[in-house]
């Protein structure tokens, strides 16, 4: 009976340490980093009351021994190390730890370790909790960024860090130069100018007396209509070919009528007509030729008598410069109304060159004077000397001013001096057909920076070579620094607007400037090479027509301070600085133990190395290893309360059944001293 008192006394403080735990679990549930403990509970030693016995041959079987339980005892209290949550708290000094690990923490002569990162800076920027005070571990960067093997130290966030001077070395030009940039003069161009077709004119080429084409492409079948003697005739027609002229159409018609047995004969007028001459003795009525069966192209008025002769309407062509102005028609077959029986008439060439009016300049015309002559008055006057005034194939006169907005050439007028003579400015209405306009030059700067950090700004400068696929560049500082070589050259490029080639008029490989005047000491001179992209490639300068976005782009920077920093996952903290660069400082260190359950814990969520958990084994986030830090969140506890809640009625049900045993023991023994009253 004694037994099961003490049994039941064992039972009590067994589970009251379990209930110790799970309160301790419950009352950290929201902890960071926590881990969960547990209790586990071992039997204690055993009374035997009876030893087993062995079985005897061809006797009695064996006995199990007898033996009396003498209660429980804990037998481990253990830390639950699972995963747990993340909580976003947007701070980038909070730090959590997916995987297993340990954030390595120093009072200065100790370290423990702890899966809260809860961290920030103190007033000496170490990084550190800022509850207990405890310093992160880690390792920390040297000057050019690079974090230095060692054993660990204070993480330190050094504000007054600096990020020296880079100086530049490479410069990169991109964007496209409008092949269309070639400066460019004005071109007018007149309408067409008429005069009397003659036998080589081509039947492309004709005109009716009011200007309207003939229509007479190749292909189309030219046919004589009319009646001789009453009767139809029957000419056959006569196929428009390529190159056939005017004289080559009337040789074949005139065959045509031979064929038929017709006494008509045709001929070209001096007027551009054609003219019947009918040798029989019967009358030609309504004599045409026609295109096919409709269309006219010449009509003879009235009956053409045996003996006799009629004429048709003139035929137009273009004209040429030998042309003489007095017998020029406008394009719509009107005369340019030039009367000069009595005597020469003056024209007036006007206009403007630049936007300021040109002086007028007075051209006297006679009967001599030709289309020729009026165009080199024309050209005079505008102030054209490169390209001299033209006449195209269609009777028009083009004017091609000079290059350059300069000379851009506008209001060209053709007007007869005293008279109001409306059909000769009429004649004459010229159309711009091509505005001027200046070569176009194409620059794109960027800073660059010398050994000290100082700033400067280099400026390239294309301009192209007229007519070729290639450009001049150059190249100037705008701080006046004094440049030593490598600042121009040609770029030049293909026909498929990739660069072909790019050089320096001095043969230098780079473009070289010292920073400070003659005499002055200060930074390193520069020398900056230029990447215009790969020869045949559109990966830098291009060549097309159209514009486009041109920049150039240097390497290298200035001085820099630090202005704020960034933690990665592998616990690397980078320093932003205001050159705009990005520098290490520091690795953040983590360990790991080969029995983290051997750890002995201690207050403010930390654990201190044990003879069972073994050495900290130092490692980094990162690298394959499993383990990441997730910056600007923390972990939280682990504990599940549905679990806790069930445990702590499962440990509270466990007391008062052991509190019953003592009870009931109690009882018992109270009535063994019951027997003697």
């Amino acid at each position: 009976m004694f037994k099961s008192l003490y049994s039941g006394v064992s039972g009590l403080g067994a589970n009251l340490t379990n209930l110790d735990v799970i309160g301790n679990n419950i009352a950290n549930s929201n902890t960071v980093g926590f881990k969960s403990g547990r209790v586990t509970f071992n039997e204690m030693l055993t009374q035997t009351m009876k030893s087993a016995s062995r079985p005897v041959s061809g006797g009695l079987g064996g006995t199990n021994p007898q033996q009396i339980g003498l209660g429980t005892k804990v037998g481990s209290i253990d830390t639950n190390f699972n995963q747990g949550n993340f909580q976003t708290t947007g701070k980038k000094t909070d730090l959590a730890i997916q995987g297993p690990g340990f954030f390595v923490l120093s009072d200065g002569t100790s370290r423990v370790y702890t899966r809260a990162g809860v961290f920030g800076l103190d007033s000496e920027n170490q990084m550190v909790n800022p509850t207990t005070g405890l310093r992160v571990q880690g390792l920390m960067a040297d000057a050019t960024g690079n974090i230095i093997a060692g054993p660990l130290d204070d993480i330190f966030i050094d504000p007054a860090l600096v990020v020296p001077a880079q100086p530049s070395t490479n410069v990169r030009l991109m964007g496209n130069l409008d092949s269309a940039s070639d400066a460019q003069g004005t071109v007018q161009r007149s309408t067409s100018f008429l005069a009397a077709a003659a036998g080589a004119d081509l039947l492309t080429t004709l005109s009716r007396a009011n200007g309207t084409g003939m229509g007479l492409s190749v292909g189309k079948e030219v046919v004589v209509s009319g009646l001789t003697g009453g009767a139809p005739i029957a000419a056959a027609a006569v196929t428009v070919t390529a190159g056939m002229t005017y004289q080559d159409l009337v040789t074949a018609l005139n065959a045509a009528l031979a064929a038929d047995g017709q006494q008509l004969t045709l001929a070209i007028g001096a007027d551009g007509s054609l003219s019947a001459a009918n040798a029989g003795a019967t009358d030609a009525e309504g004599l045409a030729i026609n295109i096919g069966t409709g269309g006219s192209l010449f009509a003879f008025a009235g009956t053409i008598a045996g003996g006799a002769s009629g004429t048709s309407d003139r035929a137009l062509s273009y004209a040429d410069e030998t042309d003489l102005l007095v017998d020029l028609y406008g394009a719509d077959g009107s005369t340019l109304n030039l009367n000069v029986s009595g005597g020469p008439v003056d024209l007036v060439v006007g206009g403007s060159v630049g936007g300021d009016t040109a002086a007028g300049r007075t051209v006297p015309v006679d009967g001599t004077t030709t289309l020729a002559d009026l165009m080199q008055e024309i050209q005079y006057g505008l102030g054209v000397t490169s390209t001299p005034v033209e006449l195209d194939a269609q009777g028009r006169i083009v004017v091609r001013g000079e290059v350059g907005t300069a000379n851009a050439i506008g209001d060209i007028s053709i007007s007869q001096s005293g008279a109001l003579n409306g059909d000769l400015e009429g004649a004459f209405d010229f159309t711009p057909t091509q505005e001027a306009k200046d070569q176009k030059t194409f620059s794109m700067s960027t800073t660059v920076y010398d050994s000290l950090g100082g700033e400067h700004t280099v400026s390239f400068t294309f301009e192209k070579v007229p007519g070729l696929n290639e450009w001049i560049w150059s190249a100037n500082m705008e701080g006046g620094e004094d440049i030593l070589g490598g600042d121009s050259g040609r770029a030049r490029f293909s026909e498929s607007g990739a660069i072909s080639s790019f050089t320096f008029d001095d043969g230098s490989s780079g473009l070289s400037f010292q920073p400070q005047a003659t005499g002055q000491e200060g930074a390193s001179n520069v020398t900056l090479a230029i990447n215009y992209g790969d020869i045949g490639a559109l990966n830098g300068l291009t060549q097309f027509e159209g514009t486009g976005t041109l920049k150039s782009v240097a390497d290298g920077y200035g001085t820099g301070t630090l202005v704020d920093f960034n933690i990665d996952q592998s616990g690397l903290i980078t320093g932003v600085f205001s050159n705009d660069t990005s520098q290490a400082i520091a690795q953040i260190a983590l360990a790991t133990f080969s029995n983290a359950d051997g750890l002995t814990r201690e207050a403010n969520n930390t654990y201190r190395r044990s003879g069972n958990s073994g050495e900290a084994i130092e490692i980094f986030a990162g690298g394959g290893n499993g383990v990441s830090l997730v910056t600007g969140a923390l972990e939280t506890s682990n504990v599940d309360l549905a679990r806790e809640f069930t445990n702590l009625v499962v440990a509270q049900r466990a007391f008062q059944a052991n509190s019953r045993v003592v009870t009931t023991a109690d009882q018992v023994m109270q009535e063994l001293v019951n027997l003697v009253r």
